[in-house]
């Protein structure tokens, strides 16, 4: 999302986002274009969202509300990503 405004449009338990953002380092499901159900708010900024294996806080500006679709997204949905090795200490 490029506005806070779009906050606004997000109904808890509806809206499906897709990840804009690499967020793999916090788990491997969480590749970019991975789908999940807002299901709350953590923080004024922060979204809850629930992806099938896993349910984590994503900032606004690491996704995108997707359009005309809504429910919970399953693996099927995700975009399939063999995780890369990382080296102790990496980030």
């Amino acid at each position: 999302m490029k506005d806070r405004g779009e906050l606004s449009r997000i109904v808890f338990g509806k809206t499906r986002v897709i990840l804009t953002r690499d967020l793999s380092i916090m788990n491997p499901n969480l590749v970019e274009g991975a789908s999940g159900l807002v299901v709350g708010k953590l923080a004024s900024y922060t979204l809850k969202v629930a992806f099938p294996k896993v349910t984590v806080g994503v900032n606004w500006q690491d996704c995108d509300i997707m359009e005309g679709i809504t429910g919970m997204p399953t693996d099927a949905d995700q975009p399939k990503s063999i995780p890369r090795p990382r080296a102790m200490g990496e980030e």
